[in-house]
């Protein structure tokens, strides 16, 4: 299968891209912080954390932050 530039990542293939942002949020997720207190450690606001963790559960298929965290920890991009 060809995957043209700009594309999305073909199904099955595990390749999912999460900015900085987005594994920081996830990963203050996991440790059990509320976006509220993720956002007063990374200095933004709770809506914006909202935000980075609503994209990358899209990114990774899955609809909660905790099945993200799952999701990011079984592909190895939570340390």
């Amino acid at each position: 299968m060809l995957k043209l530039e700009g594309s999305a990542p073909a199904i099955g293939r595990n390749l999912v891209v999460l900015s900085r942002r987005q594994l920081e949020c996830l990963s203050w997720a996991e440790a059990g912080k509320s976006a509220r207190d993720t956002g007063q450690i990374l200095g933004i606001s709770q809506r914006t954390v909202e935000k980075h963790l609503e994209q990358a559960c899209g990114l990774l298929g899955v609809r909660t932050r905790i099945q993200a965290v799952v999701r990011a920890r079984q592909l190895g991009l939570l340390g």
